[in-house]
């Protein structure tokens, strides 16, 4: 770790929180923009975009742990991180193109798997090792945080520029939908190789120390893994977020036009004004949970959400509009974003205080498992809701639709955040990872060693939980 600094210098965070820049773009706006453009221009309906979308993400619990298995096992004279972002670009860079232009309508099932699948590798290859790297180049308990926020940032922020992007080339290009998603892609083309080079050229990539313990992926050693509860909790926390924020995503232009009234190209502005919520009030959790603890603050912010989330149903039934739309995204949205930075911050702390405890390094394998445990709550909350609008509520997205299916629609809309934020909150309300016992795990991993490893292990072992 002698290449790393006590805490990274600002070029070298926002090198590093840039490649939050083209995951912006891919993020949230698939679930707004991509998942809506196939199920209804490319004509293949919302239960069979739904059911596309989540098989793929499923996918995703087989390729990110093997990713986190090259990670942790092959370097590379660059480092453990950096070559892996490299060879990724050219993988997600055809699949980009082809995902955002498609020939059509109509367009196959197929084609749209066939895509989906590859652009997840790529997304795979670079998402996994991106966050890996935090633990070896943020060293403290907070630092872990401002690290991640800076991503959060980039992430927000491009998604602000996605969601009003639409909306303006409408308004004053007359740019049609189709038109509007390709230039999507080629932000994304252009962004991926930028981002990814100025964080493989600013970051430091410390090579594993070779007489630390090797990380071991026998079956035996990952199910060892798997069996802590304090891994199973922060998993679980992802999923649902995952799960809340996602489906949020992917219904809200449905919910906006059918339950307020309100047209596209002014919902995603609303929908903006949501993420800028959301990026002004991160520093005020992130704050927070300096001043207390990480768990703390995500307890508060997922209540937060969860209360708020409920007052959509409401507002709609009382008329909707343009107004209460707004009223309700921004109070809503002060919840958005943080918990990505808090959990995945406890993650690193996690994978400190497992190697501080006699284990190897295995943050590829860790963060692996987090980003599987994303992915398979955006896949539940884009193929649950779909699978619910188009099978039990009937709801037709190019169509009519009755009052009762419109309300069918917003208890959708607003019912899967509301358990999904709630089931988080229960899960996180206590947590065994303390600003105290990561200054333990610092210590040990700084020169305290074994010594010191007695007086770490009874805070963090499963049966305290």
């Amino acid at each position: 770790m002698s290449s790393v600094p006590a805490k990274l210098s600002t070029p070298q965070v926002i090198a590093y929180g840039s490649v939050g820049i083209p995951f912006g773009a891919v993020g949230l706006p698939m679930a707004v923009f991509i998942a809506p453009f196939y199920a209804e221009q490319m004509g293949l309906g919302t239960a069979v975009v739904g059911i596309i979308f989540m098989i793929l993400r499923f996918w995703d619990l087989f390729s990110d742990p093997v990713m986190g298995w090259l990670v942790d096992t092959k370097p590379s004279r660059m480092g453990k991180i950096k070559h892996w972002l490299i060879v990724a670009v050219p993988i997600l860079l055809p699949a980009v193109w082809l995902l955002y232009n498609p020939i059509g309508p109509p367009v196959s099932p197929l084609f749209l798997g066939i895509i989906l699948f590859i652009f997840y590798i790529g997304t795979t290859m670079i998402t996994t090792p991106h966050q890996a790297w935090a633990p070896s180049v943020a060293r403290s308990y907070d630092e872990r945080s401002r690290l991640f926020m800076w991503r959060e940032l980039f992430t927000i922020s491009t998604m602000l520029v996605m969601l009003a992007l639409p909306s303006l080339l409408e308004r004053f290009g007359g740019v049609t939908f189709a038109q509007q998603i390709s230039i999507m892609g080629w932000f994304l083309i252009i962004a991926l190789p930028v981002t990814v080079g100025a964080a493989v050229w600013l970051v430091p990539d410390p090579q594993p120390d070779p007489n630390a313990p090797k990380a071991s992926f026998h079956p035996s050693a990952i199910l060892e893994a798997l069996r802590q509860q304090t891994l199973w909790r922060l998993l679980a926390t992802e999923i649902f977020i995952g799960i809340a924020i996602a489906g949020t995503a992917g219904t809200f232009l449905f919910a906006s036009f059918w339950g307020f009234g309100v047209d596209h190209g002014v919902a995603s502005l609303i929908l903006m004004a949501h993420f800028i919520a959301g990026f002004a009030a991160m520093p005020v959790w992130v704050w927070l949970s300096k001043r207390t603890e990480k768990y703390v603050a995500m307890r508060y912010v997922c209540v937060w959400s969860a209360i708020t989330y409920i007052a959509y149903f409401p507002l709609s039934v009382f008329g909707g509009g343009i107004v209460p739309l707004l009223i309700a995204a921004i109070i809503s949205g002060f919840g958005y974003g943080s918990p990505f930075i808090l959990v995945r911050s406890m993650m690193a702390d996690l994978v400190e205080a497992e190697e501080a405890r006699g284990g190897a390094n295995r943050a590829g394998l860790f963060f692996s498992l987090m980003s599987g445990a994303y992915k398979t709550g955006a896949s539940f909350a884009i193929g649950i809701p779909y699978i619910l609008l188009g099978v039990l509520v009937g709801f037709n997205p190019a169509g009519e639709n009755s009052p009762e299916t419109v309300r069918g629609l917003m208890a959708v809309f607003v019912g899967v955040p509301v358990v999904s934020y709630a089931l988080a909150a229960i899960l996180i309300w206590k947590y065994p990872i303390t600003r105290a016992v990561q200054a333990k795990a610092a210590e040990a991993m700084s020169g305290g060693g074994q010594a010191n490893l007695e007086s770490l292990h009874p805070p963090v072992k499963d049966g305290d939980l």
